[in-house]
């Protein structure tokens, strides 16, 4: 989550910076530029040990919002009422289809067997991407590129190689301080 994150605020123009800088009523500071923080590493670092200062009682996520607090509270919301649906995105790229039928049932809907092969075409990440102009809020224009800068690459693991060995130990134990087990293996892997 933190890498997709980052290549969202890495390719924010000044429409993006305006929408969330400028905003009627906003509450607290400006968020400030991507590029005024040296980097990926020194940017999870303030994200991983820093919430934004509105936001009562965050640890984490500065500057947007914690982590870990929002899959913890969601998760616990999901074993009070039964009524949210966790989709992870490792899910949907080994059954894409299985998802979309599970996601479907949750919901109480029927799926059109004859349209589902198409659903589950148009839902790919190569299809998506192919159409992100369409797709990425505001049909991309918040973004330098487009609509491609926003579905960006549809992989995992995009961290090795660029937060050190040392950053990645200590987003495992924030997890494991912050998340029940289960929704920290849930967040770190699907359920699958």
């Amino acid at each position: 989550a933190f890498m997709s994150l980052m290549n969202h605020y890495e390719k924010a123009n000044d429409m993006w910076y305006g929408a969330m800088n400028e905003a009627p009523g906003r509450v607290g500071p400006p968020i400030p530029h991507f590029s005024e923080h040296g980097g990926i590493p020194a940017l999870f670092d303030r994200w991983l040990s820093e919430g934004w200062p509105t936001l009562e009682g965050e640890t984490d996520g500065w500057p947007f919002w914690s982590l870990f607090k929002n899959a913890r509270t969601w998760w616990e919301l999901a074993a009070e009422q039964g009524n949210v649906l966790f989709v992870h995105f490792n899910d949907m790229k080994q059954d894409l289809q299985g998802e979309i039928l599970r996601i479907a049932e949750f919901l109480g809907v029927e799926v059109n067997g004859e349209l589902l092969p198409s659903m589950v075409k148009a839902c790919t990440f190569e299809e998506m991407h192919k159409n992100a102009d369409t797709v990425a809020p505001l049909n991309g224009g918040l973004w330098e590129g487009g609509g491609k800068s926003f579905v960006f690459k549809g992989t995992n693991q995009r961290w090795v190689g660029v937060l050190s060995d040392s950053q990645v130990e200590a987003y495992l134990e924030k997890a494991r301080k912050e998340l029940p087990a289960e929704c920290a293996k849930w967040l770190e892997n699907g359920s699958k």
